[in-house]
């Protein structure tokens, strides 16, 4: 029983869509800068990447 519980959270992790992933992995980010900011640790960030289609060019 103890070994099913220990495979639930990756079960739930694995079945959200990439948007929900990628908005709760925003909202981590935010609250780790936030809780370096109180302490006075300055964390490395990445800023996202665009997906701006109006910079491509395509050939045909």
């Amino acid at each position: 029983m103890a070994q099913t519980a220990k495979n639930q959270p990756s079960r739930l992790i694995l079945s959200l869509s990439p948007k929900a992933m990628e908005k709760a992995l925003e909202q981590s980010a935010k609250q780790a800068h936030r809780l370096a900011y109180a302490f006075g640790v300055i964390v490395p960030t990445v800023k996202p990447k665009t997906t701006s289609r109006a910079g491509k060019i395509t050939q045909i």
